[in-house]
Order: C-alpha cells, then sequence, then structure tokens
C-alpha cells in the first residue's frame, strides 16, 4: 500500500511542527486478528489464575494473606492495563512522521522523536519476516519513553539496530523508506522534505 502521506503538524512538547504524516494501519499485516488473540488468551488465563488466588486468599486473615491479597490485586490491574493497552493499540495504531527535526513516531509505546544528527546508519532488515526500516543511532534520543534508554541495547543486540519501523503497517511503506534514506545521506534534503 503506497499511498501518498498527509501534510499536517504534530504536537512535541505542546509546540505545532510541520510534518509529513505517514499513518499506521494493521491492514498489512496477515492474522493480525490471531496476533490479538495470541496475547489475549494468557493475559485471560492469568486474569482467572489470579482471581482465584484473589478469592482463595479472601479467606484468611494472617499477614502473609494480606501480603498476597495486595499482590494478587496488583496483577489484577497489571493486566487490566495491558489488556486496555492492546486494544487500545489495536484500534489506534498512531502514525510515523517526519520533521525538519527528525523521525517522529506516536504508537502504543509512546512519542519517540530521533532527531536526524544523532543517525548514523539507516538500512532495510526482516524483523520476524517483516520488512522493516532500521536506524541505528549515536545516542539515546531525549523524547521518548523513559525506559528506551535501556531498550535500545537490547534492541540494537537483537536485530543491529536501534529502531526499527516495519514498513507493512506504515501507510505509504515505500515513500517514508525512501524519504529516510534520503534524509541520512543528504542532509541538505532533509528541509525540503516536510
Amino acid at each position: 500500500m503506497n499511498t501518498p502521506p498527509e501534510h499536517g503538524t504534530v504536537q512535541i512538547d505542546g509546540v505545532p511542527r510541520p510534518a509529513l504524516i505517514f499513518p499506521l494501519t494493521l491492514d498489512g499485516l496477515r492474522r493480525k486478528n490471531l496476533g490479538l488473540a495470541i496475547w489475549f488468551v494468557p493475559l485471560i488465563a492469568f486474569a482467572v489464575i489470579y482471581l482465584i488466588l484473589l478469592i482463595r486468599i479472601g479467606t484468611y486473615t494472617d499477614a502473609t494473606s494480606n501480603v498476597l491479597r495486595i499482590f494478587v490485586l496488583a496483577m489484577e490491574g497489571v493486566f487490566i492495563a495491558i489488556a486496555v493497552w492492546l486494544i487500545r493499540t489495536y484500534r489506534k495504531p498512531g502514525f510515523v512522521a517526519l520533521l525538519r527535526e527528525g523521525v517522529y513516531s506516536r504508537t502504543g509505546i509512546g512519542p519517540v522523536l530521533v532527531p536526524w544528527q544523532t543517525i548514523t546508519k539507516a538500512g532495510t532488515h526482516k524483523l520476524a519476516g517483516v520488512p522493516s526500516l532500521g536506524l541505528c543511532t549515536s545516542a539515546t534520543p531525549r523524547h521518548g519513553p523513559f525506559w528506551l534508554g535501556a531498550n535500545r541495547p537490547i534492541q540494537r543486540r537483537l536485530t543491529g539496530w536501534d529502531f526499527s519501523y516495519p514498513l507493512l503497517v506504515i501507510r505509504g511503506g515505500g515513500e517514508f523508506e525512501r524519504l529516510v534514506q534520503l534524509g541520512v545521506a543528504d542532509p541538505t534534503a532533509r528541509s525540503g522534505i516536510v
């Protein structure tokens, strides 16, 4: 699906910035409902197990049971939060955008801005059989989730890239790949992207 990107603005730290926006869509994925079910089945199973544990522990009043009750309630909250996050991510996958400052994405994992000057290499690779655009960077982006600093080295070790953008889920993935490659290769072309 190689549709043209949208010209628009994105908000970063409350400041609107012009961007070339590539919406994400799950239409390019085969068996997306199966993937969702694979995530939901264990979540529901663990939620039921913890609910049964909560009912069983509820009959005891000693200190250990009280601590276990708090743990089980916390785990129930975690499973509910993950389920809500999965549903939200599947319903509104987000977008990636090209800005004069860099590559910006807003997905279920949160907003991330990878500045152009930190990108050392860009290239295509397959991640779990899905063609993806990979970026290597010289530094962890300032705009991103708090855990990004720990995830970046793990991602690089597993895939060889710091950031991966699956091209099948990006509407206009071919154009996105071309423009990112151009922006990495020629810094003067970055200002003409938007």
